[in-house]
């Protein structure tokens, strides 16, 4: 009888139930884990149609955000033309354009914030500022390639791309897509 030990007295042999309270202690772990309340992210959309290169189909204006809260998200806005080719993107994080209006708590006023954002200002280069009038860094373009633009007369699409400043992009047929005209301040309406 000084041989007799019992089966769980022997640390070496413990019948498989070492892997077996592991089992339930990593189990554990991951029920405590999504039970932990989860930060909810921020993608959203809104889609519009529009006309802006003149195409049979309507062209259409989506813009999105995502990140994993809003006061951390990223905006793009796209337009696509009626072919479902795409001609113009334009990407940046919220908090830099738009100022700290995003937080993390209250993602419904992201989605008010994209069907305005959604609804560009739709125009002629002809009514861009003459090159006179341009402050420097307004447009990346030279002179007469910007005149030669503006007296074409092609459609020009504006957006918001800040707080009070709008891109005017402008669409050009013979290449199939649009291009950047300018930058503009625009005075900001409350409705």
């Amino acid at each position: 009888m000084s041989d007799y030990r019992p089966g769980l007295a022997c640390a070496d042999h413990d019948r498989g139930l070492r892997p077996v309270i592991r089992l339930l202690a990593l189990g554990a772990l991951l029920l405590a884990a999504s039970c932990s309340p989860q930060m909810e992210r921020c993608d959203f959309s809104h889609t519009r149609d529009l006309s802006f290169t003149g195409g049979d189909a309507p062209d259409r204006v989506t813009v999105r955000t995502f990140g994993v809260s809003c006061d951390k998200a990223i905006g793009v806005y796209e337009i696509i033309d009626g072919e479902g080719h795409p001609i113009w993107a334009w990407a940046t994080p919220l908090p830099r354009a738009f100022g700290d209006v995003f937080t993390a708590e209250e993602p419904e006023h992201v989605e008010t914030f994209l069907e305005e954002w959604s609804q560009p200002v739709i125009a002629s280069t002809q009514s861009a500022p003459e090159w006179p009038l341009l402050a420097p860094g307004q447009t990346t373009l030279d002179e007469l390639t910007y005149a030669d633009i503006r007296a074409r007369d092609l459609p020009m699409l504006c957006h918001f791309s800040g707080t009070a400043q709008q891109t005017c992009v402008f669409w050009e047929p013979a290449a199939g897509g649009a291009g950047h005209l300018f930058d503009r301040d625009v005075e900001e309406t409350m409705e």
